[in-house]
């Protein structure tokens, strides 16, 4: 009997001595694999749109690059890092910092004000959040925003967010070093207002959204550059001539975009070449100056400085320019203008209300609501005498596109003083201003010119759907109350043969 007893005792403590060493292998084994993931800074990405490492497109050119990038982030990684919505771009700049070409840097602009100072130097306009990416002196700025899209579902109830930064960063390093660039023409000899002296601002800001600003002289050349973005003509004195009509619309014909920013002019000449083009795009041009009558509208003593109203997109399209506009002035902005000419929308025009699509951004108010205005439009220049306008809205800026003409674009406003270096920083043309940009974004995006071909990545989170609570109750036993079960059983009989006798 004691010989039994014996026997059964060092069964038990065989038992409890295995268990004991696979007990600290196993412990061993998790510590050595934690250390090793924290020492080689491991990370596996499990989701199907692998959100949270560089695409092989990134990596394969970045292996490629045999040039230097300085890379800025403007944010704290730490803080980044906390942040679980963030974790994409996280990882992002994680994994660009990697990489022997690019010089990373991380810091928030806040405690870092001589940086941001070298920014400015630059013409770069930066905030919390932005990236700048730099090489052999060429710079690119993408804002925090772009970083993250969302698509709205057609229903416009739900939407689903996208990382979309990867695209345009490995985008942006690809144009700086490659020195692809988006160049904006304005255009010289017909007495316009100049870039290097009334819109240094302007041009500042163009910097920072990716635009090259230059001027360009119809007069000397034959054609419109392949590089041209948009144009602008800004506050001509003269008619461009028929050689300059022609060169602007081939380029148009290839798909190109225009802005006229037309200040009232006091001479007694006609546009008739700049009229015959925005008759193609079905917009007239009115010689006068805008006046509103109702002195509620209207700042004191100022006749031709007044309120207006944003056009609503219409919803029979899919040009919506506004949008973003209407959020500016519900954060307490007045639309206002100043000093305008007005405009007209041609109907019926042959062919051109099949491929041309023509709307108004800016426009006098309607107090009542039928369609009428108070303001008026008084004669100024031309070369024949004209009516005064009234007793209906009167458009101030308009937009049109031409589908039969590789959607080109064209944007009119009637004055070219808003945005120039006297008025860009003033409260009273924050709206105007804001609208000049997003138009500019309509005509050619600069963040979609970075596209580098990488789909945005749907940002997924690790979830369980359970439809209904007797799944709820299925689901609590199969990865609850069965694990529970198993470990007491087990317990149970690691503590009978612990103490078995």
């Amino acid at each position: 009997m004691a010989q039994n007893e014996t026997k059964k005792t060092k069964k038990s403590h065989g038992f409890t001595a295995v268990a004991l060493v696979f007990a600290a292998i196993s412990l061993a084994i998790v510590v050595l694999i934690n250390l090793m993931v924290s020492r080689l800074n491991i990370t596996w990405d499990m989701t199907s749109s692998g959100m949270y490492k560089l695409t092989d497109s990134t990596r394969d050119y970045l292996d490629s690059l045999d040039k230097e990038v300085n890379f800025y982030f403007l944010f704290d990684m730490d803080v980044l890092s906390t942040d679980t919505d963030s974790m994409p771009l996280y990882n992002a700049m994680k994994e660009y910092s990697k990489y022997d070409c690019i010089n990373f840097q991380a810091f928030d602009p806040d405690d870092d004000p001589d940086k941001i100072k070298e920014f400015k130097d630059m013409g770069l306009s930066v905030k919390q959040g932005d990236v700048v990416i730099e090489c052999d002196g060429r710079v690119k700025r993408l804002a925090a925003n772009s970083m993250f899209q969302t698509h709205i579902d057609e229903n416009k109830s739900t939407g689903t967010m996208y990382f979309t930064g990867e695209n345009i960063i490995t985008g942006a390093i690809n144009a700086v070093v490659t020195g692809r660039e988006i160049k904006m023409y304005f255009l010289t000899g017909h007495g316009e207002k100049q870039l290097d002296t009334d819109y240094t601002k302007l041009k500042r800001d163009l910097a920072a959204r990716n635009y090259i600003a230059e001027t360009l002289d119809l007069t000397s050349s034959n054609s419109v550059p392949d590089d041209a973005a948009i144009v602008i003509l800004a506050a001509p004195k003269n008619d461009i001539s028929d050689s300059e009509l022609k060169a602007l619309n081939d380029y148009l014909d290839k798909g190109g975009n225009i802005c006229f920013w037309m200040s009232p002019n006091e001479a007694e000449l006609d546009y008739v070449n700049i009229e015959k083009l925005l008759k193609d795009y079905n917009i007239g041009m009115d010689y006068d100056i805008v006046e509103e009558t109702d002195q509620r509208l209207t700042i004191p003593n100022y006749p031709t400085s007044f309120k207006c109203a944003i056009v609503v997109a219409d919803e029979s399209t899919d040009i919506d320019i506004t949008s973003e506009l209407r959020q500016v002035e519900s954060q307490g902005a007045t639309p206002i203008m100043t000093d305008t000419r007005s405009f007209v929308q041609i109907y019926g025009e042959g062919n051109n209300s099949t491929h041309v699509f023509a709307g108004g951004l800016l426009e006098t108010i309607d107090m009542i609501g039928d369609g009428s205005s108070t303001a008026i439009g008084k004669p100024v220049g031309g070369a024949k005498p004209r009516e005064t306008l009234g007793n209906s809205v009167l458009e101030l800026a308009m937009y049109s596109t031409d589908t039969a003409r590789a959607d080109s674009k064209v944007m009119v406003i009637g004055t070219a003083e808003f945005i120039d270096d006297e008025n860009y920083d003033q409260a009273y043309s924050i709206v105007p201003v804001n609208l000049q940009l997003s138009v500019f974004s309509w005509m050619y995006d600069s963040e979609l010119a970075l596209d580098f071909g990488i789909a945005g990545k749907e940002r997924t989170f690790d979830e369980m759907s359970i439809e209904s609570a007797s799944k709820a109750t299925l689901t609590n036993i199969i990865f609850i109350a069965v694990p529970v079960v198993v470990g007491l059983i087990g317990g149970a009989v690691w503590l009978k043969r612990r103490y078995t006798e």
